[in-house]
């Protein structure tokens, strides 16, 4: 988000995290682990090494990034201050005053203070490049950022100063702007009305209310409140949907540990409050009501409560404005007015229907795509409105329901359906969009409202278990998020308006008001469990979800960490973790007492269920009472050793069983039946030893075997499931091998092997995995990748961190779908070959590029690269370097004149503008190709330095002009800078086309053998020492406009071709130098002499098309060596070119062409030779 002034408040920031950081200070050790801790966290965070131009001024674009994030970590390294685009960020980043968490790496706060230290030369040596005024700034931000309470790191553990980093970052996360409604018409003044009541400059504790109907947007009004007041207080926290969350199980007490976390920074987790038997519900709220007071009572907060609809929650999240610190703001959403005690709330706010003209407007949008309705629509959009009400969730809803249609007719009928509702019954008015879904659309729908939203289920996940019904999920998805009936958040999670999900639920209920049995979906836990208690479950059912989640066993690593630091901490320390310990068995105890046993005989008559969630239970009975149709079943913490031989799921097509103490998954009597499986969820099931043969389950398209640390091997049968799309391995940690044969996964597009720490190798068939998107093999113990890696041209993603790759001398990925390199591939220091040609999609190298320290060729064609970064200067073994068809590379770095031992720079369409400098001091490079870098203006003065320079090939650039130093270029053998001629006699582009004058140092070219120089409007006079270009052999000077060469031009006496078609102001030819073999003057129209050519005795073919002055050819008849001689439009001369010819008897065979029209048609045989001639 730029600013408050420009950006809405409704969209969220793009970037939460903007990480500012020296590279060669950080790049390979806590910047990349960082890095990649967040990233792996879910946070968007923006390294400042995404290619960005590094020119005089900080880049536009990294400025846009740092206005685009909630919050910038700045690690400040010895050489931070060295950098002029460090503190240039650092400025910006302190503009904004948003959050700021320095790192303080390896240097003294005090010394960022001061500018001492390591940084006191650097800021010395900017004081005389840059000036006060810009030096200035610099030293207000690092004052500022070096008074900041951050981390300071030394020498201590790494990966703990890590954790503590994610730890803030993850709570200020849930604090981030968030995104609002799509169309924000009537938001801004509301707005501003709601800004003015808070009065955020007052220091007294001020609660505001908002209060309105359901559906009027209270919660879209109090998030861009949010948002824009989000970067005045350090501490704050956006708690959702009060209302629904305390009404569940421990719900309550979930919404007061998050308000803990939010405020308190991630910095207290109430993990010891957790009801159980012998700690109610009721003195856990007490507990953490004290915990609150202390956490507000020294911070300034902003709190915001959404959708309240008791007192009590009040109580229990906010208490008492005593309280808060002087200046906290809180804001309470609620449709319930009596919901806000008057001694309590200072402010009232409440949130009105929109206006006639905003609500035509809003619902436009939604129906027509456009502000305001066309004439046909007009009226009847005024009736709708009216209708409507005003409500922006009915506007939206019913807006979105005609969106398709397009005949008044359909409009007509929607108005009528409306007109027999009651006023004010806004589900009424959203059932309508409803009642137009087809069936099967419906039944999803209620599928979302009642049982997945409930699981905070997200999309993939749901359309898995609805395509495993049989149903066209995707499809339905889209139809229903266009219809506004359900969203996707930014994490990808079902998202319904609360008076949607209600109408959903209202539709089931009504199925059946007094037996909940006879409903099509259950997701009440008391009517759930009545329900089963009394067997009253009917062939109504299709769906139950039911989930006694329990606190989460601490992981044995951390258990580890525990006794560490018991061994180094004193008696006291060692008394306070017993009393843990014995805590923890205790509720482990209670836990167990407390096991929810299900039994299976219920199920029995339940024969149309086929969504089944089961969490955190026991199922006692026989398995074959379980419905045959069920599709989908969620058994998370399964106790069960392996499922057992009467579990017969035919029509099974979702299993997970993750976070489950299974062994072995089934036998093979049930491994034969659930032939239908597409999905099968493993995730952390730390006792699965191994996975049994799956070659059965060739429908299967997902296999997640996450965190299953017992895991050693997989099966052969996995290598040959051709369905499979999905594989998921990440952390298991014991795994040494993957099949040998994988030639069966030829539609496998995600494999991700992450931290699998003991595998050592990949197939060796890898190939034949050739629809491969994603391979992650980031944290395992690869040293060597298989050569057919780099067969797999539809890989996206490939992810080498924390490999053990550094033999590796080849790494080829040309042709693939790779977007991005991970930062690891820094650690390849023995590849010598790197090449990702033809990579189409891939926009930037990595910093850590610098790290191949043997890399001798680097291939980049067909990318598309805008920048290279500084770091490529430090390949410093770099022989080769190819960016042919870049068409987006704009500019090179400074930096690449460190690449000294370049030899080869070819550049070849790209949109290049210069070259840097530096690349003068290249001193090893010998061909340098920038052919079509059309936008390629001018040479760097400092080419002349380049004294191994053999090969210049720079045709059609917009170059103009050679710098003076050209001259030096020693050792330059050939030069082809040819431009797109302009062939027209009279052309106007001619005429505007600046003429060119070439340096007076050309001449020093001793070397040069070929020029190519066409189209480069060369006019006045050629320098007269043009014979001290001796070892040329190839001149091509075509369609220029000088009037006459050099006399001296017959000094080149290696001169074998000399081109100069479309020289349209060339008058007469010098003398010629006799080792002439061709000679090309076609179309030099204003030709009127040449010299004689008598002394041409290897001159094989002579070009004069269309010299239309020319009189005569002195010398002709002497050219024995002549075998082709074109003289199409030499009319002038044609009569002399015959006489002399008719008296020669010793030319060799030859050719003549006099006209357009006619090869010669007589031949006159004189004694073995042959000439040939029009009449």
């Amino acid at each position: 988000m730029a600013n408050d002034a420009t950006t809405p408040a409704s969209f969220r920031l793009r970037w939460d995290v903007f990480l500012s950081f020296r590279g060669e200070d950080t790049r390979d050790t806590i910047t990349r682990n960082l890095y990649n801790s967040l990233h792996d966290h879910g946070v968007r965070v923006f390294k400042d090494d995404y290619g960005l131009a590094r020119g005089d001024e900080i880049a536009p674009s990294l400025i846009d990034a740092i206005y685009d994030s909630a919050a910038s970590i700045i690690i400040l390294s010895p050489n931070y201050g060295s950098s002029r685009w460090c503190l240039e960020e650092l400025a910006k980043i302190c503009e904004l005053n948003r959050l700021i968490l320095p790192v303080f790496y390896k240097v003294d706060p005090s010394d960022v203070r001061r500018q001492q230290g390591p940084f006191k030369q650097d800021f010395e040596r900017h004081q005389d490049r840059f000036g006060e005024d810009t030096v200035s700034k610099w030293r207000k931000a690092m004052m500022k950022v070096g008074g900041i309470s951050g981390w300071v790191f030394n020498n201590s553990e790494e990966e703990q100063l890590v954790q503590l980093l994610v730890k803030r970052v993850l709570a200020e996360l849930s604090n981030t702007p968030m995104k609002v409604a799509a169309y924000n018409v009537g938001l801004d003044f509301r707005i501003k009305e709601v800004i003015r009541l808070l009065d955020v400059k007052s220091s007294n504790v001020l609660v505001l209310g908002l209060f309105g109907l359901g559906g009027i947007g209270k919660t879209t009004l109090a998030k861009a409140v949010y948002n824009k007041l989000v970067d005045q207080f350090e501490h704050r926290s956006f708690i959702s949907n009060v209302r629904e969350t305390s009404g569940q199980n421990d719900g309550l007490v979930s919404l007061q540990n998050k308000l803990i976390f939010d405020l308190s920074s991630g910095n207290k987790v109430p993990t010891e409050n957790v009801p159980t038997e012998n700690v109610p519900t009721e003195n856990v709220v007490t507990a953490n009501i004290a915990e609150i007071k202390n956490v507000v009572r020294e911070r300034k907060v902003f709190v915001v409560l959404d959708d309240v609809d008791d007192p009590s929650q009040l109580n229990a999240l906010c208490g008492d404005k005593e309280w808060f610190s002087e200046g906290s703001r809180i804001i309470i959403t609620t449709r319930d007015r009596g919901a806000l005690p008057e001694h309590y709330v200072n402010q009232l706010y409440e949130v009105q229907k929109l206006d006639s003209s905003r609500a035509l407007q809003l619902f436009s949008y939604h129906a027509l795509g456009r502000e305001n309705p066309t004439d046909k629509f007009f009226k009847i959009s005024e009736q709708i409105v009216s209708l409507t009400g005003g409500l922006p969730l009915a506007l939206e809803v019913f807006g979105a329901f005609l969106f398709d249609k397009r005949r008044i007719t359909e409009w007509e009928d929607a108005l009528e359906k409306l007109r027999k509702i009651r006023p004010n019954n806004l589900q009424e008015v959203l059932k309508i969009s409803f009642d137009g879904l087809d069936q099967q659309d419906k039944c999803i729908f209620l599928d979302i409202a009642c049982l997945f939203v409930k699981m905070g289920m997200n999309k993939e996940d749901a359309i898995d278990i609805l395509k495993g019904c049989g149903f066209r999920a995707e499809i339905a998805i889209v139809v229903l998020m266009k219809k506004s009936l359900i969203k996707i958040t930014e994490d990808d999670t079902l998202w319904m308006h609360d008076q949607l999900r209600d109408m959903g639920r209202q539709i089931v209920q009504q199925e059946s008001l007094l037996d909940p049995g006879n409903r099509s979906r259950l997701w009440d836990r008391d009517e759930i469990m009545t329900m089963l208690k009394l067997r009253k479950g009917t062939r109504s059912i299709q769906g139950i979800v039911l989930d006694f989640k329990k606190e989460m066993v601490k992981e044995s690593s951390a258990e580890t960490s525990s006794r560490d630091n018991l061994q180094r901490s004193d008696l006291t320390s060692a008394i306070t973790y017993l009393k843990g310990r014995y805590k923890k068995c205790l509720q482990h105890r209670t836990r167990s007492e407390r096991e929810m046993i299900l039994h299976t005989k219920p199920f029995e008559s339940m024969v149309s269920l086929r969504l089944l969630q089961i969490n955190y239970t026991k199922l006692e009975g026989s398995f074959k009472f379980l419905p045959h149709e069920l599709k989908w079943l969620q058994w998370k913490d399964c106790k069960m050793k392996t499922l057992p031989s009467d579990f017969r799921p035919f029509q099974l097509a979702v299993l997970d069983l993750s976070e489950s103490g299974i062994e072995y998954l089934w036998g093979s009597h049930t491994n034969k039946v659930a032939k239908n499986l597409m999905v099968l969820n493993l995730r952390g099931c730390w006792n699965l030893a191994s996975i049994p043969d799956l070659s059965e389950h060739q429908k299967l398209e997902k296999l997640v075997l996450e965190r299953c640390c017992r895991l050693t091997k997989i099966h052969e049968s996995v290598g040959n499931l051709s369905s499979l799309l999905h594989l998921n391995l990440r952390d298991c940690r014991n795994l040494i091998e993957l099949p040998s044969d994988v030639s069966g996964l030829k539609h496998l597009e995600n494999l991700i092997l992450s931290d699998c720490s003991k595998l050592k190798e990949l197939p060796e068939d890898i190939r034949s995995m050739r629809s491969l998107k994603e391979l992650l093999v980031d944290g395992t113990a690869i040293e060597k990748l298989p050569q057919s890696i780099f067969h797999l041209v539809k890989l996206e993603k490939l992810n080498l961190s924390k490999c053990h790759l550094k033999s590796l001398i080849e790494f080829l990925i040309d042709g693939t779908a790779v977007k991005n390199l991970p930062t690891s591939i820094g650690s390849l220091s023995y590849l010598k070959a790197f090449s990702v040609g033809r990579c189409q999609f891939l926009s930037e190298l990595p910093d850590s590029i610098e790290g191949l320290a043997s890399l001798v060729e680097l291939q980049l064609d067909g990318t598309s690269i805008r920048h290279l970064p500084d770091q490529i200067g430090g390949l410093k073994m770099l022989d080769k370097l190819v960016m042919r068809n870049c068409l987006s590379l704009k500019t090179l770095p400074d930096s690449i004149g460190s690449i000294l031992t370049l030899t080869t720079l070819n550049i070849v369409n790209a949109s290049i503008t210069r070259m840097p400098e530096s690349i003068g001091i290249l001193e090893n490079l010998v061909i340098l190709r920038l052919n079509e870098c059309k936008q390629l203006e001018k040479l760097p003065a400092s080419m002349g330095k380049l004294k191994s320079l053999v090969h210049l090939l720079m045709e059609e650039t917009a170059v103009t002009e050679l710098p003076e130093s050209f001259g030096m270029l020693s050792s330059l053998m050939v030069l082809k800078m040819k431009k797109p001629s302009v062939k027209a006699r009279n052309s106007s582009a001619r005429e505007k086309q600046k003429l060119t004058v070439l340096p007076t140092s050309f001449c020093n070219l001793s070397s040069l053998e070929e020029l190519d120089a066409q189209g480069w409007r060369i006019g006045g006079k050629i320098p007269d020492d043009f014979e001290k270009l001796s070892s040329l052999e190839i001149l091509n000077l075509g369609n220029n406009n000088f009037c006459n060469l050099p006399s001296s031009l017959r000094g080149l006496s290696h001169l074998k071709n000399l081109l100069l078609p479309y020289c349209q102001e060339l008058k007469s030819l010098p003398p010629l130098p006799s080792s002439l073999e061709e000679v090309n003057v076609a179309n030099c129209f204003a030709l009127e002499s040449i010299c004689d050519l008598s002394n041409l005795k290897s001159l094989k073919r002579l070009n004069l098309t269309n010299c239309e002055k020319l009189v005569d050819i002195s010398g002709l008849e002497s050219l024995k060596s002549l075998k082709w001689l074109y003289m199409s439009g030499c009319n002038a001369c044609s009569a002399a070119v015959k006489r002399r010819l008719s008296k020669v008897l010793s030319l060799s065979p030859f050719l003549l062409l006099i006209s357009d029209r006619c090869w010669c048609r007589k031949s006159i045989i004189l004694g073995s030779q042959h000439l040939y001639f029009c009449t």
